[in-house]
């Protein structure tokens, strides 16, 4: 597995250097991966100034593990991310998210090997993202522009994940690019924004390095079985939280309690399943017991039951 390492400040580049090492062709400005990296490609833009863009669409041949470092050299930067996935080999989970984050909270990100992985990340400065937020009387502004430490994490919604498809859909170079990235960075992020603002009214408590690096070990053994519903005193020792600070981080980072979090995550990976398998069989492999209560839960997260959704896939 490999490690990438490098500041905030070159977290758009860190791939994208990989593959220049190994070879990989730079057309059109364009990053073509190299084999011994997998397949697909890297684009990075600058469409304004205090905007970069990263646009990643590639299958990896080995995991790697991006690190990013805190950085406190950039206050007035913010750091966004979309990320989705194809079908995984095995039935993995890797669920979509969207995130946005100051530059002096430090990540791992893990990118998954053949799984065909749709990114496009974002550093902006705060001023132009006030720029655009100007008169909109948004709750989040405040957020947003404040010096403190700032993680904010959603699963990807439908109107994300169809913008974020677009935007990394090869297309060949054109003069117009900068007014056409321009524009869809600005729709991702009214659209992240407008599922983040109910938060705005809940209290931000201050986040630590430490604490965010826990919060985030719990999502990942929250979702580490799928069939069983967590242990929330259990996940908050072994995090080395109190179980309500967890309750109070994760709902913070997260926007949903643990439980309503893993709810959403079993329903996500339900949809990922419906088209190839029957309802009991998806239903009974997530660990219902009861059919009913799993096609009302399907029915809250997607206004559609299982059945019907199926026939949406031709199914």
């Amino acid at each position: 597995m490999g490690t990438l390492a490098a500041p905030a400040a070159t977290g758009l580049r860190m791939l994208s250097d990989l593959a220049e090492a190994g070879g990989g062709l730079l057309v059109d400005g364009v990053r073509h991966l190299p084999d011994s990296i997998g397949h697909g490609f890297i684009r990075l833009l600058a469409p304004d100034p205090g905007l970069m863009l990263g646009i990643h669409r590639y299958t990896l041949a080995q995991q790697f593990t991006v690190q990013r470092q805190p950085d406190y050299a950039q206050p007035e930067t913010l750091l966004v991310s979309f990320q989705a996935f194809g079908p995984a080999p095995g039935g993995a989970l890797h669920l979509s998210t969207a995130q946005i984050a100051s530059t002096n909270i430090g990540f791992a990100t893990v990118l998954p090997a053949h799984t065909e992985i749709f990114m496009v990340a974002l550093a902006i400065e705060k001023p132009l993202l006030n720029s655009w937020l100007q008169g909109t009387d948004s709750a989040l502004t405040p957020l947003l522009t404040a010096a403190h430490p700032l993680v904010l994490d959603t699963l990807i919604t439908p109107a994300i994940q169809q913008v974020l498809l677009q935007v990394t859909e090869p297309r060949p170079a054109h003069p117009l690019d900068a007014f056409f990235y321009r524009i869809k960075a600005q729709e991702l992020l009214y659209c992240l924004l407008r599922e983040l603002a109910g938060r705005a009214a809940a209290p931000a408590r201050h986040l630590h390095p430490a604490d965010v690096e826990k919060i985030f070990r719990v999502r990942t053994e929250l979702l580490a079985s799928l069939s069983e519903p967590p242990s929330l005193p259990a996940l908050a020792l072994a995090a080395g939280l109190s179980e309500t600070r967890m309750r109070q981080l994760f709902r913070q980072v997260f926007g949903m309690s643990p439980y309503d979090y893993f709810q959403a995550a079993r329903m996500e990976e339900a949809r990922r399943r419906l088209p190839s398998q029957s309802v009991a069989e998806v239903g009974y492999q997530l660990g219902f017991t009861n059919l009913s209560h799993f096609a009302r839960l399907f029915a809250k997260h997607f206004q559609l039951t299982p059945k019907k959704y199926q026939a949406t896939q031709g199914r």
